[in-house]
């Protein structure tokens, strides 16, 4: 019997040719205390999760630089701890286009596979920093005028006790075991904004989302996923979207173009998918690589 598990979404209070990746997901693992994450085998799996928006999204992120009296503090639930207190970085700083998430194992005592969601964050300074710090160079981010995202990052989690298979590809991958890279990529687009931005909540029109690339789609009861069911096109085949709250043992879902659709809508701009032969490649690669944020639901 396939048992559904459980995906989780969280977030704090407070074409042509291929576009050349631009965003950098960069995840920090010195919160992971069990040292779920220090294998190797891990850690590729969940670069290759990070590689898939990386090659999709071509927005460009201004650095955020804390000096002298433009503080940009970050806040985050740990990945080693998600139900203990929240972690606090002071005068934080990134990069161009660096998004930094933080990632870690912790045992759930449910049937939650992971968990992620972007992390909030405070800010006090002079001029415009804090509203360009917020915005990353992108259009509004907050409020009921909010049509884009600009994430410093946040945290990602996943359960230490599944039985999970950790390939880059599904070779291997057993009926009895969870996809760790397909739950990678769920989570990921939580921390990217699905239905964790304003810019997503101003999308939902009662239970549906609604926006000019993926159309009108329905959502599940706390408006966090897609409904259950939710069928589209990976590559020509008909399957679940990936963006649904479970997932069954024994299988991969493909983050399809109906979840880069929503992504779009909430601002993400999306490259087109690549030619066949462009895809080959990627596939190879794959199997090579070793202000106040809310939301109404937190973690289910």
């Amino acid at each position: 019997m396939i048992t559904p598990r459980i995906l989780a979404t969280a977030l704090l209070a407070g074409f042509g040719a291929h576009a050349e990746a631009t965003i950098d997901i960069q995840f920090d693992y010195s919160y992971d205390s069990s040292g779920f994450l220090s294998d190797g085998d891990r850690r590729s799996a969940l670069d290759a999760a990070a590689n898939l928006f990386e090659r999709r999204f071509s927005d460009q992120f201004t650095a955020i630089n804390s000096t002298g009296s433009n503080s940009f503090d970050t806040v985050f639930f740990n990945p080693g701890n998600p139900s203990g207190a929240n972690v606090v970085h002071h005068d934080a700083s990134l990069g161009e286009n660096v998004i930094r998430v933080y990632a870690g194992g912790y045992h759930y005592n449910d049937d939650t596979l992971g968990e992620g969601g972007p992390g909030g964050y405070s800010c006090s300074g002079i001029g415009s920093f804090c509203s360009d710090a917020t915005r990353r160079g992108q259009g509004p981010v907050n409020g009921a005028s909010a049509v884009d995202v600009a994430p410093w990052g946040g945290s990602i989690v996943f359960d230490t006790d599944t039985n999970w298979h950790f390939g880059t590809t599904t070779s291997g991958l057993g009926a009895s075991e969870y996809d760790f890279y397909s739950v990678a990529v769920h989570e990921l687009a939580h921390v990217l904004g699905f239905a964790t931005s304003d810019a997503f909540d101003n999308r939902i029109v009662g239970s549906d989302f609604v926006g000019p690339a993926a159309g009108t789609v329905v959502l599940n009861e706390n408006l966090d996923h897609w409904a259950e069911g939710t069928l589209t096109t990976y590559r020509g085949a008909i399957e679940e979207a990936a963006m649904t709250g479970t997932l069954a043992s024994g299988t991969r879902k493909h983050f399809t173009e109906l979840d880069f659709a929503a992504m779009e809508d909430i601002g993400w701009q999306v490259t087109p998918v690549p030619e066949a032969g462009t895809w080959a490649m990627m596939l190879s690669g794959l199997a090579l690589v070793g202000g106040v944020a809310r939301r109404r639901a937190p973690r289910r």
